[in-house]
């Protein structure tokens, strides 16, 4: 029960980090949108890129890394060790990070977006740097399980980030934009550098230790590297090369609802390399396999109707919420939030990275980007945003695919292949209802006010027909109801119980 009680918690304050950086990106997007218009969106679609990919260069996976073994040290009450390898870690990343950040105004300095935009080199450069120490604060808050300090970081990184890119898009343009981001990520770098109190330049972790670290972030590195070509937004720079900032803002639009879903898994995800590392710390394999069964299939129960649905009503929803300019961008968002729907797949990553297996990552990685750059050369340099998306469609789901075999074969955990189609069956009817309802009524907001009930319904009751849920999952979603104020947590065990007879 204890064990229930701490995943509980974890997943609670994970889900409320990433809630805030949700709807902060989403806001932000709106906002760019909406005072920038088009041209906008693309330029800072493509600075945000390149910074998102030298930094996946610069890190060597220390990030994962220092997730993976804090955790593990914390779960062997290794306290002491633990302290030690953080400093170690931060040590080696800050240095990465302020080489990084040279690198990065490089790259910006030989592109085309430099040309009438000098003044935004340094913002670039300092927001690289920003970026980075926001991320090792996030491994560092996660591997010693810090889920709630983390929501909190992530609450004032928000509000700065979305008042930041108001007020400077607003007077600024696309460089004061840029300084709204980097307004957003100045908090948690900041506190970031807590990491060093206490720090002493000699000292060392455990050669053992060591030795298993250098491996694990080779591979993740490597894998970071050849994933960013299937799982970044590397079609960004096809577009950029082969086309121009509007075909970017098509597809950038369009890829912010899909990033939307995908952040729903990670509610659920985000704390479970942690949490897997944690259990295999203390030897409790047998419940990895549990947790691991059942966060997969509540995952993808939360998260495929989500994709179908919101690719129902995609139609109205975006032109609404980004403006009529924007509607050529509604058929690439439609498929590009269906293929979010494959991010439940993201609890088995967790799983393969605890095991220490980012060497196949890295290996399967290599295959994934072969075809992404393949499909940026053949596909999206002719069809443009367009092909970008139905390629991305393509690989991904050659990838999760990988995964799958992966984990059943070599690492022998079972998957739950039939829940898995027959929530896909109940989310598709979910998602056809609410197509109908939008294309019956002409008022769009009318149309989304009872195409999103309607679609509830109608996959619960899909749910409830097809068997979906087992008891234990019953079981995990009234514990994690219970999170919530008395009213909504008495609502939902309310359509839990006729969701499942009880």
């Amino acid at each position: 029960m204890s064990n229930s009680n701490s995943l509980l918690r974890k997943i609670s304050w994970s889900a409320v980090a990433s809630i805030f950086s949700l709807f902060g990106r989403l806001i932000t997007q709106i906002i760019i949108a909406r005072m920038l218009g088009m041209d906008g969106v693309g330029r800072i679609a493509y600075i945000m890129w390149l910074i998102e990919i030298a930094n996946v260069f610069s890190c060597f996976g220390l990030p994962s890394s220092l997730t993976r073994y804090l955790a593990e040290l914390h779960g062997q009450k290794d306290t002491e060790n633990a302290l030690r390898f953080g400093h170690w870690v931060f040590l080696r990343y800050l240095t990465l990070s302020l080489i990084g950040s040279v690198i990065v105004g490089i790259l910006f300095f030989c592109s085309s977006h430099y040309v009438g935009a000098e003044a935004m080199l340094p913002v670039v450069m300092l927001l690289f740097l920003a970026n980075g120490l926001q991320s090792i604060n996030q491994a560092d808050l996660a591997g010693r399980q810090c889920f709630a300090l983390l929501a909190r970081i992530n609450g004032v990184a928000t509000v700065a980030l979305v008042i930041g890119v108001s007020i400077g898009s607003y007077y600024h343009g696309v460089a004061g934009a840029l300084y709204g981001y980097l307004a957003g990520a100045l908090f948690p770098a900041a506190f970031s550098l807590t990491m060093l109190r206490g720090i002493s330049l000699r000292q060392k972790i455990d050669i053992e230790l060591r030795r298993r670290v250098w491996k694990f972030t080779f591979n993740t590195w490597l894998a970071m590297i050849v994933s960013a070509f299937v799982w970044s937004r590397m079609e960004i720079y096809f577009l950029g090369r082969y086309w121009n900032p509007h075909e970017v803002a098509i597809f950038t639009v369009g890829l912010t609802f899909a990033v939307m879903v995908q952040q729903v898994t990670t509610l659920f995800s985000g704390s479970f390399m942690a949490h897997f590392s944690q259990l295999l710390g203390s030897g409790n394999n047998a419940l990895i396999q549990r947790h691991y069964e059942s966060a997969t299939r509540l995952a993808a129960f939360a998260v495929i109707p989500i994709a179908f649905g919101g690719a129902a009503i995609m139609p109205v929803l975006l032109p609404l919420l980004f403006g009529q300019q924007f509607a050529p961008a509604v058929p690439s968002a439609m498929v590009l939030t269906v293929t979010a729907a494959m991010a439940f797949s993201l609890i088995g990553s967790s799983l393969i990275y605890a095991k220490e297996r980012s060497d196949f990552i890295a290996l399967g990685g290599v295959v994934g980007a072969i075809l992404s750059v393949s499909a940026g050369f053949l596909i999206v340099s002719k069809w443009g945003a367009w092909g970008a998306v139905w390629s991305r469609l393509v690989v991904q789901g050659s990838m999760i695919a990988l995964g799958t075999w992966f984990i059943v074969t070599k690492l022998h955990f079972s998957y739950p292949f039939k829940s898995l189609v027959s929530t896909v069956i109940a989310a598709g009817l979910c998602g056809l209802s609410a197509w109908c309802i939008i294309h019956m009524l002409p008022n769009p907001y009318t149309a989304i006010c009872v195409a999103i009930p309607l679609g509830i319904i109608v996959y619960l009751l899909g749910i409830k027909f097809f068997g979906v849920l087992r008891p234990e999952d019953v079981h995990h979603l009234r514990r994690i109801a219970g999170q919530f104020p008395v009213r909504v947590h008495n609502i939902i065990n309310l359509v839990l119980d006729a969701m499942v007879g009880t």
